[in-house]
Parts: C-alpha cells; sequence; structure tokens
C-alpha cells in the first residue's frame, strides 16, 4: 500500500517528520497519477508492507480515513482511561471509534444522526449519541456526570459540529477538528476554552510514520473494517466510470 503523498524528502518539514507541510507535496490521484492509472512510480520510501491478513479493500479506506482518524489521535494526546467523543461515525469516525477503544479510552461517545452508523458504533462499543433527537453537547454532559470528554474529535468539517465539540470538553479538554471546511465558527474564549485552559487543534492528514503501528491494529483486529465497506467495483473502465 502508499503513502499517497509524494514529497521531497529533504526539506524541513520532511526531515522533521512532518511531510504533509512539505512544499513541494503531490497527492496521488490529484496532482499526479493515482489507483486508476496502469503504472505509477512513487518512491521507495512512500511503500508500506500490506500485511496478507488485510484485504486490499480495507486498506483503502485506512491508507486516508483511518490513518487520518489515528492521527488525529495522536494529535490530541489521548491518553488510556480518557473519554473521547466521536463527531460523526461515517468512514472516518468508524476508524476512529474502534482507535480510540484499542488505545485505552474508557468511553467513547458516538454522535450522529444516523441510526444505522449509531447502531454499528455500538457494536464497536462505543455510547451512541443521536443529535437528531438530543442536543449532543447537554447529553455528552449528562453523560458524563457534568464532566465532559477529555478528547472531542470533529470529522465532518461543519462549524455547528466544531463548536459542539468544543462545547463538550472538560477541564483541559481537547478538541481535534479534522473534518474541512473554510467557514469559521464561534467559541466563548472564556468559558470554553482559557477557563477550561482547554485546546483547540489542528489535524491535517496523516504520517508515513503512523502505518506500521496502524496496520498492525488491523492485522490484530483492534481496527476491522469488515462492516464498514459497503461497496466494491472491479478496477476495470466501465464499471469506474460508471
Amino acid at each position: 500500500c502508499l503513502h499517497y503523498l509524494v514529497t521531497c524528502g529533504q526539506c524541513e518539514q520532511c526531515n522533521r517528520g512532518h511531510e504533509q507541510f512539505c512544499a513541494q507535496a503531490q497527492m496521488l490521484g490529484k496532482h499526479r497519477d493515482g489507483g486508476y492509472a496502469e503504472y505509477i512510480a512513487v518512491p521507495e520510501r512512500g511503500v508500506v508492507h500490506l500485511p496478507a491478513e488485510i484485504p486490499f479493500e480495507h486498506a483503502a479506506i485506512m491508507m486516508c480515513s483511518s490513518s487520518t482518524s489515528f492521527h488525529a489521535l495522536r494529535k490530541t494526546r489521548m491518553q488510556p482511561g480518557e473519554t473521547v467523543a466521536v463527531f460523526g461515525v461515517g468512514g472516518l469516525g468508524m476508524s476512529a471509534t474502534q482507535l480510540a477503544r484499542g488505545l485505552g479510552a474508557l468511553a467513547v461517545y458516538a454522535v450522529d444522526i444516523s441510526p444505522d452508523k449509531l447502531a454499528l458504533a455500538a457494536q464497536f462499543g462505543a455510547i451512541p449519541v443521536n443529535a437528531s433527537q438530543f442536543d449532543p453537547v447537554a447529553e455528552i454532559m449528562r453523560l458524563t456526570d457534568g464532566r465532559g470528554v477529555d478528547v472531542a474529535l470533529e470529522l465532518i468539517g461543519l462549524p455547528l459540529t466544531m463548536r459542539q465539540a468544543v462545547q463538550a470538553l472538560g477541564v483541559q479538554g481537547r478538541a481535534g477538528l479534522a473534518g474541512i471546511t473554510r467557514t469559521p465558527f464561534e467559541v466563548d474564549s472564556y468559558f470554553e476554552v482559557i477557563g477550561k485552559e482547554a485546546e483547540i487543534v489542528g489535524c491535517s492528514d496523516h504520517l508515513l510514520q503512523e502505518f506500521p503501528l496502524l496496520l498492525e491494529f488491523a492485522r490484530r483486529k483492534v481496527l476491522d473494517l469488515t462492516h464498514v465497506v459497503t461497496r466494491t467495483v472491479p478496477l476495470e473502465a466501465d464499471p469506474i466510470n460508471e
């Protein structure tokens, strides 16, 4: 499997292990040929061994969605015994839920408006919070006896859910924003951030160095994407174009 960024490997950011900020970075399938091409050329360092136990369709999810969720959990410094809220349990959120549990979260609260997604998240050990029925912040506060969560991940990219992720934090909580939007959102700078010593953490993409551990989690079934894959198509021109 391949790291989706082709970088120079020589600049300051690459040398520091922050290759997503390489000024020369090119994304496979966007800036240069990707998975629909017959052949592509990538640097050897960007090729990662895929264990035989992991199907290619699972790896396809892992190399973008799962790895972004894993990076967000690492950026927010989630520790064993902490509580986590995941806003949006789609492709990224289902991975985040499982990975947080695998990393030792005491409780994971899955926030979404889809009953089917919430039911699947519950199968992975999450506590579902249906945002179409409850104010998710009020419900998380109720479920945590008013303490809030240590880590909140926003994986949708909506100003509303970004604000809710910040509001759901407890004292010294960290909100990781991985959902993409260019629309700003408001926070109460004192009561929601300064007064709690809370942090708002930007989470951009993922890192090559994170793949070995992520792949090992999948090999050991800590991360199981069997029910996350909803459809496959042959790697042939007609089905792809359809």
